[in-house]
């Protein structure tokens, strides 16, 4: 008995050797691929100047922020416009908007968005919430009826899509699309390419190349007042940050320059939705 569990013993640290041996000389596997760089991440600050018909008509502010959702680091993505100047006084029109959607740089996915609306006699709120895994959304909103909707996993926020959007990169010969949720429907948002510009701006970007991008966003998203035609300008390398938008109101347009630029504090990875 004592000689044959010595053998067994033998053949087991034998077994374990040749096992060690072989693991060793097998070909390691692959490790998985980096994130991505994200051309954002929270301290990033972009001011813009609005016009109409080249008077002071407001400020915009657009602004990424840390935070945390159940645990998990998101970003705060914050979108500011109020009116002033002699347009304002003029025409009896005050704005005060207030945008932020919840976003999640691991996954690409949107928590949600909260706007409150003030433009003239209007006023309008909404808290919208996004499940990214169950595809439920919830809607706090006196203007719409549906108050839970299904639209499939890692939807979009309509203000969250323009940052990845900014990730993903507009392409030049096609244009790129993401899926949205807001205002109680589920719609495709393209970005279309338009062409390239260069312009003067604020330091320290200072002089450089744009890219012209025509997002065809639907009336009444809050994001920016329009009837018609909505054109974004963003630097032609891999931050592309926004510093000009064109938009269309029922008579005329508003237009949008980057007053100031502060950079991110750090930068980050993340992911796009798929």
């Amino acid at each position: 008995m004592r000689a044959s569990r010595f053998a067994a013993q033998v053949l087991v640290m034998g077994l374990a050797v040749t096992a060690a041996r072989v693991l060793a000389d097998a070909p390691a596997l692959p490790s998985p691929a980096p994130l991505p760089p994200l051309p954002f991440a929270p301290g990033e600050r972009l001011a813009f100047r609005m016009t109409y018909a080249h008077l002071l008509a407001g400020r915009a502010v657009i602004a990424v922020e840390p935070g945390l959702r159940e645990g998990r680091p998101v970003y705060r993505l914050s979108l500011d416009v109020r009116s002033e100047g002699l347009f304002a006084w003029l025409f009896r029109y005050r704005v005060d908007d207030h945008t932020v959607a919840t976003w999640d740089p691991a996954t690409g996915c949107s928590y949600g968005i909260e706007k409150h609306l003030r433009e003239g006699r209007a006023a309008r709120d909404q808290v919208v919430r996004i499940d990214p895994v169950t595809g439920t959304v919830t809607v706090e909103d006196a203007k719409i009826a549906q108050k839970v909707f299904q639209v499939g996993p890692c939807a979009l926020d309509v203000f969250s899509a323009f940052f990845v959007a900014r990730q993903r990169g507009f392409g030049r010969d096609g244009q790129l699309t993401v899926r949205v949720f807001d205002n109680g429907k589920v719609y495709d948002l393209p970005f279309r390419p338009v062409g390239y510009e260069t312009l003067d701006l604020p330091p320290p970007l200072g002089r450089r190349l744009t890219q012209v991008a025509e997002p065809v966003v639907p009336p009444g998203s809050g994001l920016f007042t329009q009837e018609g035609r909505l054109l974004v300008w963003v630097t032609a390398d891999a931050r592309r940050i926004p510093v000009r938008i064109r938009s269309k109101v029922p008579v005329g347009s508003v237009s949008g320059d980057l007053e100031s630029y502060r950079s991110p504090s750090s930068p980050t990875t993340g992911r796009t939705p798929d």
